[in-house]
């Protein structure tokens, strides 16, 4: 079990995630209507345009920037320091020529942007040659950078990564409006994000020596053997992670051919708050991941059990707070936010949250079958789902008249079957039978948990209707709190809300004479 994060040091990462979470929603919320109105819509459109491009290129690694981590954890969990410096070695060399192809390829592409893009101003020309090979640079840095984060999440030190990702992210925000009121436009905001890419590196490998000490791997070396075993687990989670893109992708294509632009935009704002919210719980799942490889690495099914069982019961308690919460609260807070045409979406946010709630009994069984070699049936699965998302959403909506839910159902139905049935009977199968009993016991109790959540979220609803902001925030509050309260008294320890429950009773015990015993 000592492949296993302790409590407090999956609560620490995990912490540190949700606030680095929270702050980049707040930056993007403040910064992006200040960055369009000092570039204007047509500088601002060719800047987010030069990012798509760069992003495509990105996909050049094929999946190899998926297999660091694994096979990070994989070794150390083994404690084969050679192997885990060889695939740190390889990675970065292999990612450094994959790099270096990108800016080739960028140096190209920003010399006929105005042919492959001819709408494009003439008068940005000279701006775009200039950024466009400093951002396949900073792609590089990037990838990179991405080696020193899993070599820091193996040691359980994510934290640190974050904290240190959290200052270069209001670094970056205090630089770009310096830069943009200073009049440098494209070019001033491409030196603030090469040199904080620049920066970034810089500290995390220093970072990292810190952390590793004589344990740090050098960044220049090569295994062929290494490079062909992360190929082909790379490989296979790039055909996953692309199989769930397009079957998340698809939504608003087959909504514009079957409902219209409006329904779409109405789709589309409902999904956007969704995915947002399903990125909490994707923190909690970084911060489990070193464990779950570790200890596939060394075989430990009673610890793969263990963190099964753990992680489920985390999801559930997340989820019944934010997909409930979507579920009851989502038809006031767009009505407020977009406007009451958009209230519709709160049927889609509905579906696509229930779909992400009861994703929690799926817990860490795709990641576990990975840490078992066993990838290959998650990328089958993950094709299964995407074709059937596919078939559904274009049938749904309009051979059986269910519009907008019919696009929502689409989506969430074959993931249901996945995370209801599939995952759980492998999980099962690949960590023991003795898992079988103790995982539809969690169900029942969280599915319990969760019926009593959606009960007093829709009793507070009612009680204090979302028509205004200030109820809303009102209603949303309370539940928070009620909620927070709840989960800290249900399980015992439980990562994060534990510390603020002991703080709350000690403030309780203060102000009122025998108060929180």
């Amino acid at each position: 079990m000592t492949n296993i994060a302790t409590k407090k040091q999956f609560a620490r990462n995990l912490t540190s995630g949700w606030v680095m979470l929270f702050a980049e929603l707040a930056v993007a919320f403040l910064l992006t209507p200040f960055i369009i109105k000092q570039l204007g819509a047509a500088t601002y459109g060719i800047w987010s345009l030069m990012i798509g491009v760069i992003g495509y290129m990105g996909l050049i690694d094929i999946g190899i920037r998926g297999s660091v981590g694994r096979y990070i954890n994989h070794y150390m969990a083994l404690k084969d320091e050679q192997a885990v410096g060889q695939v740190v070695g390889t990675a970065t060399v292999v990612l450094s020529g994959l790099g270096l192809v990108t800016l080739l390829v960028s140096f190209g592409v920003a010399q006929y942007f105005l042919v492959i893009f001819p709408k494009t101003p003439p008068e940005l020309h000279g701006a775009i040659r200039f950024c466009l090979p400093l951002m396949a640079v900073g792609m590089w840095l990037a990838f990179i950078s991405s080696i020193l984060a899993n070599l820091l999440a193996a040691k359980e030190a994510q934290y640190l990564n974050n904290n240190y990702s959290l200052m270069l992210l209001l670094l970056r925000a205090g630089l770009t409006v310096w830069v943009l009121l200073a009049g440098y436009g494209l070019i001033g905001l491409m030196l603030v994000t090469i040199g904080l890419g620049l920066l970034g590196f810089a500290l995390f490998y220093r970072l990292c020596k810190q952390v590793l000490g004589p344990q740090m791997p050098r960044l220049a070396q090569f295994s062929l053997g290494r490079l062909r075993e992360m190929w082909r687990f790379g490989v296979a989670s790039f055909v996953s992670r692309t199989a769930s893109t397009m079957a998340n992708d698809s939504a608003p294509l087959i909504g514009m051919w079957l409902l219209g632009p409006e329904a779409v935009a109405i789709y589309s704002v409902a999904m956007t708050l969704t995915q947002y919210s399903r990125r909490l719980i994707d923190q909690a799942n970084s911060a489990i991941y070193p464990s779950v490889m570790k200890t596939g690495a060394v075989r430990d099914l009673p610890g793969l059990r263990g963190l099964y069982l753990r992680f489920m019961n985390v999801s559930f308690a997340i989820g019944s707070l934010v997909f409930i919460g979507m579920m009851v609260f989502s038809g006031s807070f767009l009505t407020l936010w977009v406007g009451a045409t958009y209230q519709a979406g709160a049927v889609v946010a509905g579906i696509l949250a229930f779909g992400y709630l009861m994703q929690s009994f799926a817990s860490t069984a795709p990641l576990a079958l990975a840490s078992l070699d066993r990838i290959g049936v998650t990328v089958k699965i993950g094709i299964g789902e995407a074709l059937a998302c596919v078939a559904l959403m274009a049938a749904l909506p309009g051979l059986f008249g269910l519009g907008l839910a019919g696009l929502a159902l689409g989506a969430t139905l074959p993931r249901l079957f996945s995370n209801m049935v599939l995952y759980p009977s492998l999980a099962v199968d690949s960590m023991g039978t003795e898992l079988r009993a103790d995982m539809w016991r969690g169900l029942a109790r969280n599915l319990a948990l969760c019926s009593g959540v959606l009960l007093v979220f829709l009793a507070v609803h009612w009680a204090v209707p979302g028509h205004t902001w200030p109820g809303l925030v009102a209603s949303v509050a309370i539940v928070t709190l009620g909620h927070v309260f709840f989960i800290g008294h249900r399980y015992e320890a439980f990562p994060i809300v534990e510390r603020f429950n002991q703080r709350a009773h000690a403030a309780l015990r203060r102000w009122v004479p025998g108060g929180g015993a």
